[in-house]
């Protein structure tokens, strides 16, 4: 009889979703600012606060540490990232190689009802804009258009690389909106209903370039807040003049 391996019912732990909350709640904290760049994260304290065990905190920090959000040190523990404008350049050119392909693949491969999908957001960013959001919101909801995007591409590779590079985006966006906060209001629905109507006319060429005027137009804002907060660095050193 040949050596058989048997495996007992697997299922996903029970601690799995309980991680995956406690993974959600750090990231909104380092989203808005209670926790910050630089800041050492500890399991124990973490784990006191959410009144739950060690493991289900580990699991989520973990979780982090692969989308970027946090760095783990050996011997050292774990820090809130600090992104700087060179990590922004990265993830923005990442980001835009990644985009320009899911454009093409989504013309080529999306049936009208998915791009569909993508006007059925863009209504929601003006209805957001007419009836008032937070930041985080805004940011969250930009965030859901272009994922919508990679997804009707049916490039299966193109939505796995985008959503590891998610938590870093929107990281950099909320940083941006909260300098500029009116920006989405004079933007949001331009920016991504123009993707829209190039995609429904299967225009690769003029969704691609409305797309990359989207994403450089963000980039600028994103170092523009890199700018504003080295200034605000400099003159906690120097004090005012």
């Amino acid at each position: 009889m040949e050596n058989e391996t048997r495996f007992p019912s697997l299922s996903a732990p029970a601690s799995r979703t309980l991680s995956d909350h406690i993974a959600d709640q750090l990231r909104q904290s380092i989203m808005v600012g209670q926790l910050k760049p630089g800041q050492r994260i500890v399991e124990r304290e973490i784990a006191d606060a959410m009144q739950t065990s060690r493991g289900p905190v580990r699991d989520a920090l973990k979780q982090l540490e692969n989308e970027g959000v946090v760095l783990r040190y050996p011997h050292r523990g774990t820090f809130v990232a600090r992104l700087s404008l060179k990590d922004a350049e990265e993830i923005h050119t990442l980001r835009q190689s990644l985009e320009t392909l899911a454009v093409e693949y989504a013309i080529r491969n999306a049936e009208a009802e998915q791009i569909e999908e993508l006007a059925q957001v863009v209504d929601q960013i003006t209805d957001q804009i007419a009836h008032g959001y937070s930041q985080l919101e805004a940011t969250d909801l930009d965030l859901e258009f272009h994922h919508t995007l990679c997804r009707i591409s049916g490039h299966k590779r193109v939505l796995t690389a985008w959503e590891s590079l998610k938590a870093q985006i929107r990281m950099l966006l909320f940083s941006h909106r909260t300098l500029k906060p009116s920006h989405w209001e004079q933007a949001g629905v331009l920016w991504h209903s123009r993707i829209v109507d190039a995609l429904r006319q299967r225009d690769v060429d003029m969704a691609q370039a409305e797309l990359r005027k989207h994403l450089i137009e963000t980039f600028q804002g994103v170092a523009l807040s890199f700018a504003a907060q080295k200034a605000e660095q400099e003159e906690k050193v120097t004090g005012p003049d």
